[in-house]
């Protein structure tokens, strides 16, 4: 996709990465009517969650980790075409070394059980419910355009520690794919191990108490056939996985997310 006619990336004081680069579905102006509430971001408990979890940064303690995440803050605050970023939700992440041969069957085997028993052990009341029911091997790729491969790739060399931020809010699926192609090239749509991993750092991403949650997209990863996509979703107090047809359109509850990844 050209980039050379695309208007430059903006961000409102939540965060919000305005759509000016989109000519697919995307709402210009937020009511805020969804909106996430205010999970703790504690760098001690996301790693230990990560490491009981997902097997992920059992070699990092939390000066180092909280290190590797500052230093990826400084290097978006000192941009002005990504600072904006820093004025929402930023989760810090891990993602364990895994030469990635089929997205949907780690996600199945790996990631979801991940994201239940951290959502599970932090609110023993509430459930995790993975709605995909026939499964999910084959029926996940890289979406073209997300710059997503990158993620996988790093995944095959290294443990990855990153950013999401859910911050594509009222986007269509295509206008997200859009949207990236005009942020600097170092920042990806989120896609489903990032999103999982974000997920079981901070289990009560999508609690909120005092209205409604977004549903958060996998837009890294497009589904066994075109309209098809996967999400996570608050159910109540409980925490789904699911599958939709979203056709190209867009709702003020669907929310896709940016990745971005330290650089070593």
């Amino acid at each position: 996709m050209s980039t050379t006619t695309l208007a430059p990336a903006a961000f409102d004081e939540f965060g919000r990465c305005l759509p000016t680069a989109v000519q697919s579905p995307a709402h210009r102006q937020s009511r805020r009517y969804f909106r996430l509430g205010t999970p703790a971001v504690d760098p001690a408990a996301i790693l230990a969650r990560l490491g009981r979890h997902l097997g992920a940064g059992k070699g990092l303690d939390v000066d180092s980790f909280t290190r590797r995440i500052d230093a990826i803050r400084a290097r978006l605050a000192a941009d002005p075409a990504t600072a904006g970023l820093l004025n929402g939700l930023a989760v810090p992440f891990i993602v364990p070394r895994t030469p990635v041969t089929e997205i949907g069957t780690l996600m199945e085997e790996g990631y979801l059980p991940a994201v239940a028993r951290s959502f599970e052990e932090a609110f023993p009341a509430e459930r995790f419910t993975n709605h995909v029911k026939l499964g999910l091997a084959g029926k996940l790729t890289v979406q073209p355009g997300s710059r997503h491969e990158r993620l996988i790739e790093a995944m095959g060399n290294d443990e990855v520690v990153g950013l999401y931020f859910p911050c594509l809010t009222e986007y269509s699926l295509p206008a997200a794919v859009e949207q990236i192609a005009s942020l600097p090239d170092h920042l990806l749509l989120a896609g489903g191990f990032d999103t999982a991993a974000a997920f079981v750092g901070v289990p009560d991403l999508l609690l909120r108490t005092d209205g409604y949650p977004p549903l958060l997209w996998l837009t890294g990863l497009a589904g066994e056939k075109p309209g098809i996509g996967y999400h996570f979703e608050a159910y109540g107090h409980d925490l789904t996985f699911n599958r939709r047809a979203h056709l190209g359109q867009t709702a003020e509850y669907w929310w896709s997310g940016i990745s971005v990844l330290e650089t070593r």
